[in-house]
C-alpha cells in the first residue's frame, strides 16, 4: 500500500514539474482553434485538420520575407462537436487544410495568422463533394481573438519590413500605441510608466537589466532576427508580475522548408545629420566685490560618425518536415573621429588655441544568431537558439561623454589638455592618440534557450525550457 500511495505521489510530482513551466514559463507560441462546419452551417464531426507553415509566404502587402514562419507540421482531429485545437503554435502565417471527406470536399485557408499568446479563430466550411473551398484572409481581416482580456499589440516580420525603423527592434516598438522613447532617462514609457518599470523577453528568456530595468545594448537584435515582437500594455498575467510598466516580447526566425537568404547592407553618416547641438560656457574671475562671470554659447564642430550594417541571413531544412535551421550575422558598426581643439579656460575675446589632437574609436556590436527547429514525430517539437552579441571597443574619445555624438561631440575643449598616463618601465608616458588608440575593451554577452514541447492532445501539454544569459 505503502509502495502504491508512495508512486502516485512521484507520478503527480513529475506531472506537475512538467507542466508547471506552461503556467509559469514566458509565452513563445499561440495557438488555433474552431469548428469544422458543412455550407448550411451544420457540424461536421471527426475531420483531421492539418496546419502547416506557409512555403511561400506573401502577406497581402505582398512583401516576402526571410523566415515568415518557423517550420511546423501537425495534424489533429474534430471531435464529436466538430471543434478543433491546434496548441503551442509558432507566431507566423499557416495553411490550415482538410482532406475530403464522406460527403465533403477538401478545404484550404492560405493566410492564417498566428499571433504570440494569442488564439486565433477560424471557422472551417466544407464544400461539397469533389470540390476544394479556398479561403484566403488578409492580414487586415484576421479575427478577434475573444478568450483574453489583455490589452497588446504585436508587430509581425511583414510588418516590420514596411515599417519606417532603424536596425534593430526597439526602432518599431513606437508603432504600439502609448510608447515613446525616455529621451532624458533612455528606455521607453509604455502607458506613461518609466523606462525601469518594463520587463523584456527574447524567445521567453528575460533579457532586462537586473539593475537599470532597461534593455542592455546587447540584446537590442536587429530586426532581421525577429519574427514578431509584441507589447502587452495591461491585463497580462501574473507571470509577468515584475513589469509594473509594459512587457515586450520578442520571438525569433526560424527556418521552413524553403532555403532563404538575404543579404545587404546600410549606413549612416554624420554627414546626413545636422549640426551638433551647443552647449553653455560660464567663465568666471575674481573674489568678493570684484567677482566676475559671463556666459558663453559656443557651437562645436561635428564629429565625423560612419555606420554600417551588412547582414547576411539563411534559412532552409535540415531533413524536411523535420529539421529546420536559421542563420543570421548583422553586426553594427560604428566608426567616430573626432578631432579635438583645446582652449585656454577664458572668454572669446582673450581666448587662444593650445593644441589639435585627433582620437579615433571604432565600436562593433557583433549580433550573430543561430536558431534549431525540429519536428520528430506529430506532438513533439524541439527548439534552440544561440545569440552571441559582444561589444567590442577599439581606441577611445577622451572627450565624448555620450553615445549621441550630436549632444557632446568632444571637438571643443576649454581648459582642458590632451590624456596622458605614465606606464613607467619600458612603456614610459603615453599622450593622446599614442594612449588612446591603446585603449578599448570587450563586454562579453551570449544567450541560450533551449525547449521541448508535446502535446498528447489538445487539452494537455508538457512543456520544458532551459536558458542561460551571460554579460
Amino acid at each position: 500500500m505503502k509502495n502504491n500511495l508512495r508512486f502516485m505521489i512521484t507520478m503527480l510530482s513529475l506531472v506537475f514539474c512538467l507542466t508547471a513551466t506552461v503556467a509559469f514559463g514566458q509565452e513563445t507560441t499561440g495557438n488555433i482553434e474552431g469548428t469544422v462546419k458543412d455550407p448550411s452551417g451544420a457540424v461536421v464531426p471527426n475531420v483531421a485538420v492539418t496546419v502547416q507553415n506557409l512555403t511561400s509566404a506573401t502577406d497581402a502587402s505582398g512583401t516576402t520575407t526571410t523566415g515568415t514562419s518557423q517550420g511546423f507540421n501537425r495534424t489533429v482531429t474534430a471531435d464529436g462537436e466538430g471543434f478543433f485545437r491546434v496548441i503551442q503554435v509558432p507566431p507566423g502565417v499557416y495553411v490550415v487544410t482538410t482532406e475530403a471527406t464522406a460527403g465533403f470536399g477538401t478545404y484550404r485557408n492560405e493566410n492564417v495568422q498566428v499571433v504570440l499568446g494569442k488564439t486565433t479563430q477560424l471557422n472551417v466550411e466544407l464544400g461539397v463533394a469533389g470540390g476544394t473551398n479556398v479561403v484566403d484572409i488578409a492580414a487586415s481581416d484576421q479575427p478577434v481573438d475573444t478568450t483574453d482580456n489583455e490589452i497588446s499589440t504585436s508587430v509581425n516580420a511583414q510588418k516590420i519590413e514596411l515599417l519606417p525603423k532603424g536596425v534593430d527592434f526597439t526602432s518599431v516598438l513606437r508603432a504600439a500605441p502609448g510608447v515613446r522613447n525616455e529621451g532624458a532617462a533612455g528606455g521607453f514609457s509604455v502607458d506613461g510608466a518609466s523606462g525601469s518599470e518594463n520587463v523584456f523577453v527574447i524567445d521567453g528568456q528575460e533579457v532586462t537589466n537586473f539593475r537599470t530595468g532597461t534593455l542592455n545594448a546587447n540584446n537590442a537584435i536587429p530586426t532581421q532576427f525577429v519574427q514578431e515582437v509584441q507589447v502587452k500594455s495591461s491585463g497580462f498575467d501574473a507571470e509577468f508580475g515584475g513589469a509594473t510598466g509594459g512587457v515586450i516580447s520578442v520571438v525569433t526566425k526560424g527556418g521552413s522548408n524553403d532555403v532563404r537568404g538575404e543579404f545587404g547592407m546600410q549606413f549612416n553618416t554624420s554627414n546626413l545629420n545636422g549640426t551638433a547641438r551647443p552647449f553653455l560656457q560660464r567663465f568666471t574671475s575674481g573674489s568678493g566685490a570684484g567677482f566676475v562671470q559671463s556666459f558663453e554659447l559656443i557651437d562645436p564642430p561635428k564629429s565625423q560618425v560612419l555606420a554600417t550594417y551588412p547582414t547576411a541571413n539563411l534559412s532552409g531544412p535540415i531533413i524536411k518536415d523535420r529539421l529546420w535551421f536559421f542563420g543570421s550575422y548583422s553586426p553594427t558598426i560604428e566608426t567616430q573621429s573626432t578631432t579635438t581643439n583645446f582652449f585656454t579656460n577664458a572668454p572669446v575675446a582673450t581666448r587662444t588655441l593650445t593644441n589639435t589632437e585627433t582620437f579615433s574609436r571604432k565600436r562593433t556590436f557583433e549580433y550573430a544568431f543561430t536558431r534549431l527547429d525540429a519536428q520528430p514525430i506529430n506532438n513533439l517539437r524541439l527548439s534552440g537558439t544561440f545569440t552571441w552579441n559582444p561589444i567590442v571597443d577599439q581606441g577611445a574619445l577622451p572627450f565624448t561623454t555620450t553615445t549621441n555624438p550630436n549632444i557632446n561631440p568632444g571637438t571643443v575643449s576649454i581648459g582642458g589638455a590632451s590624456p596622458v598616463t605614465n606606464f613607467g618601465g619600458s612603456i614610459g608616458t603615453l599622450t593622446g592618440r599614442e594612449l588612446t588608440d591603446r585603449q578599448g575593451g570587450r563586454q562579453n554577452s551570449n544567450n541560450v534557450t533551449t525547449q521541448a514541447i508535446f502535446t498528447p492532445s489538445s487539452n494537455l501539454v508538457f512543456s520544458g525550457r532551459f536558458s542561460r544569459g551571460f554579460l
